[in-house]
């Protein structure tokens, strides 16, 4: 793989994000309606220039963060995750995620990026919560996120309008004592320890 590597899972690589991963291949899935089914992205038409001024402003913002993830075995991109809203007081960001090529659909890999993402939060960025929203249609992303550690906070009524109808959103987070409780069970520790705790 010639891209740069971030953070190596078993299943998934994360690398540098690039104007071409945003403009032909984060264009190509935001505007597939199956794969931003549940989420507030993908309302509205997004052409390739209106991804370069996305891309323009994420690069100039230093409390957003993105990465391209790719397949481990072809390091194909097949997604993209961030941590945003990125609060330096209150230490605290927002978790994305979003698998673009559906064949790597129901893989185990958005949950492995979720473990590399918030274990790079807590580890590197010292945050001590890291949040998310998911529909609650969303539910194999709930018991996912639920799996893994995450605390459901509460939920947002009617806050998503998709699909010619309103869905709720759960909002829920980790803290990092709680990171701390369940890192060392999650399969991607091995992974974590190597690449982020090297002196440990």
């Amino acid at each position: 793989m010639s891209e740069a590597v971030f953070l190596k899972g078993v299943l998934a690589v994360l690398s540098p994000m690039s104007r071409e991963d945003y403009q032909v291949h984060y264009q190509r899935w935001i505007n597939d309606r199956e794969v931003v089914r549940y989420l507030v992205r993908g309302t509205q038409p997004m052409s390739v220039e209106s991804m370069g001024r996305l891309y323009d402003a994420m690069e100039a913002n230093p409390g957003e963060f993105e990465l391209c993830v790719r397949d481990a075995k072809s390091g194909a991109p097949i997604g993209i995750t961030g941590l945003h809203s990125i609060q330096a007081a209150a230490r605290s960001a927002e978790f994305r995620v979003l698998l673009g090529e559906k064949d790597f659909w129901g893989r185990g890999i958005g949950r492995e990026v979720l473990q590399l993402m918030v274990a790079y939060g807590m580890e590197m960025l010292n945050l001590n919560k890291v949040w998310l929203g998911v529909s609650t249609e969303n539910q194999r992303a709930l018991r996912s996120y639920l799996n893994c550690g995450f605390v459901e906070e509460g939920t947002l009524r009617q806050e998503v309008f998709r699909n010619g109808r309103y869905y709720d959103v759960r909002r829920m987070s980790m803290l990092r004592d709680e990171y701390l409780q369940r890192v060392e069970q999650w399969p991607t520790f091995t992974s974590i320890q190597t690449q982020l705790r090297p002196s440990a």
